[in-house]
């Protein structure tokens, strides 16, 4: 009897074994199968630091055409035709390379040209030592130039000026228009000794 009781003993003892050891492999299968399950969610998740990362601007100096006497300066400080118009305002004369898109041009000999506002209205830049830009082919392209923005005064004169290159082109300019230039005009100038004009009219 007391053989039978041993035996017994010692058999329970190795199926509790068997049994612990069939639990561990499981529990190492799952594992690897939740490991897995885990490497593949995380290869598919986003970084959020990549996530933070600015989208950078891109500027192409090869589909744009150099005119005027500077035509090495800096295109790593790009700013807006309205930033410029208020860093203006706000400090009287500043240097700074502007990007903007050309609303006009002077139809005689291409010597200045004026640059949108977001609000539709324009800002007159005049190019320093007079050098000109294609008169066919400048209205509508983006334009990136580099100068000095002051506010100034426009003289009567110069501003019936503006009018007379106007009706030389052929715009349409009514006696009304002459006729509201009663006084000097106060405003953003910008004088330009680089310009380059992009090839290919904006979209």
């Amino acid at each position: 009897m007391k053989k039978i009781f041993t035996f017994l003993l010692i058999a329970c003892f190795f199926w509790s074994c068997n049994d612990t050891s069939e639990t561990d492999v499981l529990t190492s299968n799952e594992s690897d199968v939740i490991s897995d399950e885990y490497d593949d969610a995380s290869s598919s998740e986003s970084n959020p630091a990549d996530e933070d990362q600015p989208s950078q601007m891109t500027f192409n100096d090869s589909e744009y055409l150099v005119y005027g006497l500077n035509r090495n300066f800096q295109l790593d400080t790009l700013i807006s035709v309205d930033e410029m118009y208020n860093e203006i305002l706000n400090d009287g004369s500043v240097t700074m390379t502007v990007q903007g898109s050309c609303s006009e041009i002077c139809q005689m000999a291409g010597c200045w040209i004026e640059v949108a506002k977001s609000d539709s209205t324009n800002v007159f830049v005049k190019f320093k030592d007079h050098f000109t830009l294609p008169i066919e082919s400048t209205v509508g392209k983006s334009v990136v130039f580099h100068g000095t923005g002051k506010v100034d005064t426009t003289s009567i004169e110069m501003q019936r000026h503006y009018l007379d290159d106007k009706v030389k082109s052929g715009e349409v300019v009514s006696k009304e228009d002459y006729d509201a230039i009663v006084s000097p005009k106060v405003d953003i100038t910008f004088i330009a000794d680089g310009i380059m004009v992009q090839t290919a009219k904006e979209n």
